[in-house]
């Protein structure tokens, strides 16, 4: 089995750099413009699962117009707290942040999401996305998420393995990975 792994498109908050994380905004006019763009370069799919988040939502339904999206909570993007909303130049000097962007994954946002608990919801997410699209016999699904949904997901089960930033998806792109068991591992087949 296959999936698509598919970052959601442009939004206010990434036009300006900003951590976006659990603030719901949806799709810049950039953002619509460029899905719409992608529509045709998608390959064709037999089921769809989404982040609850709306710009996931919108980019799946400008993707893949009228299928039925199932939404999976687990994969929304992080929650940065006092983070949201800011940009690299406004955090650079917060310890946290540094630590956080010098790879420390145990770090709490102030008044946000855990690493570790991102990490391991992103995990359980993606696992159990695989898990539905197999009882169903489904030969390529796609699942809309969120860039560090993305990082967190191939960065521990991506092959081969990579270092976890060289996982990181433009707005729109995505992955085509196949889906290993025993143990569970996603094979890269494409990046997009």
């Amino acid at each position: 089995m296959e999936l698509l792994l598919i970052r959601h498109s442009l939004t206010p908050g990434n036009l300006k750099k900003q951590y976006v994380g659990s603030t719901d905004q949806p799709l810049a006019t950039e953002g619509e413009a460029l899905a719409r763009e992608r529509r045709g370069a998608m390959p064709s799919i037999d089921g769809l699962w989404v982040s609850p988040l709306m710009r996931c939502r919108q980019t799946a339904e400008l993707l893949f117009p009228n299928m039925e999206q199932h939404i999976v909570p687990d994969l929304q993007e992080c929650d940065f707290g006092d983070f949201e909303g800011k940009t690299w130049e406004e955090l650079k000097d917060e310890p946290i942040y540094r630590a956080w962007i010098g790879g420390d994954m145990t770090i709490t946002f102030p008044h946000g999401e855990g690493m570790e608990h991102f990490i391991t919801r992103c995990r359980r997410g993606i696992q159990t996305v695989a898990q539905q699209a197999k009882e169903l016999g489904l030969e390529r699904a796609a699942v809309v998420a969120h860039g560090g949904t993305w990082l967190v997901v191939m960065g521990t089960f991506g092959r081969p393995e990579r270092k976890l930033y060289d996982w990181q998806l433009k707005n729109c792109g995505g992955f085509r990975v196949s889906v290993q068991e025993d143990p569970f591992t996603l094979a890269l087949l494409e990046e997009f």
